[in-house]
């Protein structure tokens, strides 16, 4: 009982405190953000938390000690600021959402990569702080990820590690704040249109398919976000607003991309749509001139960042693309090296192989000229893809035929509808087929955007049928309740089925303690001793899990001093 006491406990601890930083950035950035509903704030505490933690690491290790601090400031904020903006009634609907998703959190497997870096690369932040050349540990330290970084912070006294794996529950739940606030603001005020309908869907997809939290790693939570990204583009490009609200959420859609790009690399390819905005809305001039200085820091500090962290971790700004490598730092990966795992990443993205089979062409040849697409359709498509897309068409039917036969007639003269030019009809369709043709052709695996490329067209598609219907708003109201309600229950019913199966499967005691599996059985050898600092390795099993920190799967890893950091490197064979 005493482990479930501390277990939600900390929960409800580091909700507010993200939700806390979210205040001050909102503060330092500019006033109207502190408008924002609390799960955009959760959201930008978020990003801010995140920068802070990759800063501070360079200097200090991210123990109790510096984890308490950092979290008596952002209850602190909490505490005044929802005092002062006087949000107590957004606080009584965060916290119902908050347990009436807290079953998510309750796991005790987590997916395949956990144990292999994502709880060893988190925790050495906890226990050593930031050093030099992790990129030589194992594949998995060379590709950086926000979460790893706020994770570390989540290291406190009683709950130790255990939460580890609370970032993407975060990333959901102020998600599902965002969307229902932005339906019962558009409801209040009348605005049943397109984004109402399109953002209904959303809602009723990430909940449904992304319901297991466990299995969402680095990748889904950032297709979350990738939802929330459209949403926004959505709402600045169909719908006329005054500059100075355009230009607010213009600022928060660049912050939302930079969050979901440090979660996953691939989605800075989405800042292409801020240029498209600005030139559609006639604006980039003005938008460029505005003095927004400190949001322009922020951001460019998150940037370099990010480059910086790659290129300490591999030798490479951006990993792994051998033209951004350094071949000649003592911790590099080397060129040669870094080619071969972009090639295998492309290959195994284009299902070259898998845990029980490996196609017979050379990967060079394998990923060209299309030699992969029969493969791919054999292996990734059927079931992985035709399933998520029979889901995606499901919800989409199922809530179409609902709104129209709920809708009295054809909408002729509705401020609200979504009337618009074919050139702005032509971006909302195209845009996000460009994006899916760059995903196939380059990385069409699922995890790397395809749940969400998927869903957009047919979303997009469906919500502006439904945009077209008439129907009485007290219809509207039960309609959505039915599906938000179904949506939660369909949430709660999957995940007591998978909490379920852990208890027969794996033992998991649920009801005696709330954490997470770690192999406690974990041997390690010693690899080096510089002047007290010892890096270790795995004696026995194939994972560090949560063994003595620094672990490296790699046996021939060394240190040396760097700056005021350690420095990893390779001794030469």
């Amino acid at each position: 009982m005493f482990e479930h006491f501390i277990f939600l406990f900390y929960l409800l601890i580091f909700t507010s405190s993200v939700i806390g930083y979210g205040f001050i950035f909102s503060k330092a950035i500019s006033n109207n953000f502190l408008s924002l509903n609390l799960g955009y704030q959760g959201l930008l505490g978020f990003f801010f938390l995140t920068l802070v933690s990759i800063i501070t690491s360079f200097f200090f290790p991210h123990n109790f000690t510096h984890n308490i601090l950092i979290h008596i400031v952002g209850l602190s904020s909490f505490l005044f600021f929802i005092n002062k903006l006087k949000k107590i009634d957004q606080i009584k609907s965060l916290i119902v959402i908050f347990f009436i998703l807290i079953l998510g959190v309750y796991v005790f497997k987590n997916h395949d990569d956990f144990p292999y870096y994502h709880l060893t690369y988190a925790l050495n932040l906890s226990e050593n702080g930031y050093s030099v050349g992790l990129g030589n540990f194992s594949h998995g330290f060379r590709t950086i990820s926000s979460l790893f970084y706020i994770h570390s912070i989540f290291y406190m006294p009683l709950i130790e590690f255990y939460l580890f794996h609370l970032g993407p529950f975060l990333i959901l739940l102020f998600f599902n704040f965002v969307i229902l606030f932005l339906l019962f603001n558009n409801f209040e005020n009348k605005k049943i249109n397109f984004l109402y309908f399109f953002s209904l869907l959303s809602l009723i997809f990430v909940d449904i398919v992304f319901y297991r939290l466990s299995e969402h790693g680095t990748d889904r939570s950032s297709q979350i976000l990738l939802l929330l990204i459209f949403i926004l583009f959505f709402e600045i490009l169909l719908y006329e607003e005054s500059f100075k609200k355009v230009s607010n959420k213009l600022y928060l859609l660049t912050i939302i991309i930079f969050l979901a790009a440090s979660i996953k690399v691939i989605y800075y390819l989405y800042l292409i749509l801020i240029p498209i905005l600005l030139f559609k809305k006639k604006i980039f001039k003005k938008f460029i001139l505005s003095k927004n200085y400190i949001l322009i820091g922020f951001t460019f500090l998150f940037l370099s960042l990010n480059l910086l962290m790659s290129y300490f971790n591999t030798g490479c700004l951006v990993y792994p693309a051998p033209k951004t490598c350094f071949e000649s730092k003592e911790w590099s990966i080397s060129k040669d090296e870094v080619k071969g795992l972009s090639i295998h990443y492309e290959w195994w993205a284009k299902a070259g192989g898998g845990p029980n089979y490996k196609a017979d062409m050379d990967p060079k040849e394998y990923v060209k000229n299309f030699n992969w697409l029969a493969n791919w359709i054999d292996r990734h498509f059927f079931n992985k893809v035709s399933d998520t897309l029979l889901g995606i068409i499901l919800i989409s039917i199922i809530l179409f035929y609902s709104i129209k036969y709920s809708s009295q007639k054809k909408i002729v003269n509705n401020k609200y509808n979504l009337n618009i030019n074919k050139k702005s009809l032509l971006l909302i369709y195209f845009i996000p087929i460009i994006f899916f043709i760059e995903w196939f052709l380059n990385h069409p695996a699922m995890r790397y955007g395809g749940f969400v490329l998927f869903a957009l067209p047919i979303f997009i598609y469906s919500a502006r049928k439904m945009d077209q219907f008439n129907i009485d708003k007290k219809k509207i109201y039960k309609i959505t309740t039915f599906f938000v309600i179904l949506t939660f229950v369909v949430f709660n019913s999957r995940n007591l089925i998978r909490i379920n199966k852990e208890i027969d499967f794996y033992g998991y005691n649920v009801f005696k303690s709330p954490f997470f599996y770690v192999d406690q059985n974990v041997e390690t050898v010693l690899l080096d001793n510089f002047e007290g600092y010892k890096v270790y390795s795995i004696k026995n099993g194939s994972y560090c899990w949560a063994a003595k920190t620094p672990c490296s799967n790699s046996k021939s890893v060394r240190i040396k001093d760097f700056l005021w950091m350690k420095m990893f490197y390779k001794k030469s064979e």
